[in-house]
């Protein structure tokens, strides 16, 4: 005889199988360990690029509203402009100057009598 039998250790085949499987299970967990690795970083990529669309997206509407501010602004400014460039036209003709300085100034024509006629409060 070669020594003592001991009747509570597995068989070769039982002994395989468990080791078989602990290596099925620890496969498994690398396998999990790298999927959410790879889904962790393609996550960070994407809210990364969400934020980025977002900047550009507050930027995008920051630039129109100065540009709608800005179209305001210059319609004001030509509006002003055609109105000094008429008034501008009229200053050259010497009837509207003649009408104007009278009105301002009072000034009459000879033989011409001017009356100051107070407008009349509305109370």
């Amino acid at each position: 005889m070669s020594g003592p039998r001991i009747y509570n250790s597995e068989s070769p085949q039982a002994r395989e199988a468990r080791l078989r499987k602990k290596q099925a299970r620890r496969e498994k967990e690398i396998h999990r360990v790298r999927r959410n690795k790879i889904i962790a970083i393609f996550a960070i990529i994407f809210v990364a690029l969400g934020v980025q669309i977002g900047m550009k997206v507050s930027q995008t509407a920051k630039i129109n509203s100065q540009v709608q501010a800005s179209k305001k602004t210059l319609s004001k400014v030509k509006a002003e402009d055609n109105r000094l460039k008429e008034k501008r036209d009229n200053l050259k003709d010497p009837d509207y100057v003649a009408k104007f300085i009278r009105n301002k100034f009072f000034y009459s024509k000879n033989n011409e009598k001017v009356y100051n006629i107070p407008d009349g409060d509305k109370d």
